[in-house]
């Protein structure tokens, strides 16, 4: 029954973006009147460069009414629901301030990695003037930003008949470069270099500092998220044999190329990227759970020299790295045999080594060299005592 009912889900999801496929350029969230490409120092400081932002405000104004209705939408329900009626008359209790970990050198730089090459990506080009051509990493950066450091090779993955128009000497270097990226660093490009991962943290930050409660991920959430990840993994390489564009529904289009100066009409994109602000601020990286060029990239993982590894003789089965996880891995938890947990949909966040309470039990590392490693000094440093 499950597996039958996950194919109707599936084939219901399917005609929904096949839907939107169709109506992808009937229906634009924001158009220009002549879509404009170019992009130059002294745009980025006139009021021409306000007038390509104006799609971005509209998201980013779109994004926070949503996380607001939503917010009083449940309040409301708590009001109302019977099974916690009862507790809405009382006065709130007291929430303790948990203390605040001391910043852990990995995720200091996991973050500066991330900022620079989201900059590099999106301006790197215009203020530099350094570009690579034919190299591609692969990540949703957005093709149409022709201002960028390295081209992304989602666009030619999902355009296959343009790829291959192309000199072979270009077709090598695609290749190649995107090859070596994925054996490299596997879904650590998720992790560290994609500019929409970014963007998807930035909103998780927002929502932590705001004291805003997020959505309990659990195994029902993941598994609803499984159809439409597989579904927009067909529509990914679907289009590319049937002509179709995916960059309509990409949203890197809505930030990459507006951000540099570039007018891009926007389509599907524009309403996704709502998707992805408003369900990255309640779940960590929610469109990471549906990436396809992510999964694609994560199907070779076993190649990758990022690994996540276990001591399980350590682990005490506190759950604390499933909770932690974004990408909603249980693996990580339950296995009690093998050294290396490293899966498909592992980004190299690092999150779960954070929140482990048991030294040594989880480690990151890259070609065996530990980067990365739990610590039980780290989860208690925020209850060392303040020097006088």
């Amino acid at each position: 029954m499950k597996s039958r009912k996950r194919i109707i889900i599936t084939l219901l999801v399917c005609l929904g973006l096949a839907a939107l496929a169709y109506f992808a350029y009937m229906f634009p969230f924001y158009e220009f009147e002549t879509n404009d490409y170019e992009a130059s120092r002294e745009k980025l400081f006139s009021l021409e460069y306000l007038k390509t932002l104006v799609p971005l405000f509209i998201i980013i104004g779109l994004s926070a009414l949503g996380i607001v209705l939503i917010i009083w939408l449940r309040k409301l329900m708590l009001k109302t629901d019977k099974n916690y009626s009862r507790f809405s008359g009382r006065q709130p209790v007291r929430k303790t301030k948990a203390p605040k970990q001391k910043p852990v050198p990995f995720m200091i730089i996991r973050w500066a990695v991330m900022i620079v090459f989201a900059f590099l990506m999106i301006w790197g080009g215009l203020l530099f003037g350094l570009k690579m051509s034919s190299v591609s990493i692969p990540i949703l950066s957005c093709p149409w930003n022709t201002e960028q450091m390295t081209e992304s090779s989602c666009y030619y993955l999902s355009h296959l008949s343009e790829l291959f128009e192309l000199p072979i000497s270009s077709i090598l270097i695609f290749f190649g470069s995107t090859l070596a990226f994925i054996i490299l660093l596997g879904r650590a490009v998720c992790g560290f270099l994609c500019p929409m991962g970014l963007i998807q943290d930035i909103m998780d930050k927002i929502r932590t500092k705001t004291r805003t409660e997020g959505i309990s991920a659990n195994e029902k959430v993941y598994n609803a998220l499984t159809p439409i990840k597989w579904c927009m993994v067909l529509l990914f390489i679907g289009l590319c044999f049937i002509g179709g564009n995916f960059c309509n529904f990409c949203p890197a289009v809505a930030t990459s190329p507006i951000l540099a100066g570039m007018s891009t009409s926007l389509y599907v994109s524009g309403f996704l990227m709502i998707f992805a602000l408003i369900g990255g601020f309640f779940k960590r990286r929610l469109f990471c759970n549906i990436c396809p060029l992510g999964y694609i990239v994560g199907l070779f993982h076993k190649f990758s020299l990022f690994r996540i590894k276990k001591d399980c003789t350590a682990c005490t089965e506190c759950g604390a790295c499933y909770e932690a996880c974004p990408m909603g891995i249980k693996t990580i938890y339950t296995e009690r045999g093998k050294i290396d947990v490293t899966e498909a949909n592992c980004i190299m966040c690092g999150e779960c080594v954070k929140c482990c309470p048991e030294d040594k039990a989880l480690s990151l590392t890259c070609a065996g060299i530990k980067l990365y490693t739990s610590s039980r000094k780290d989860i208690m440093s925020g209850y060392a005592p303040k020097k006088k």
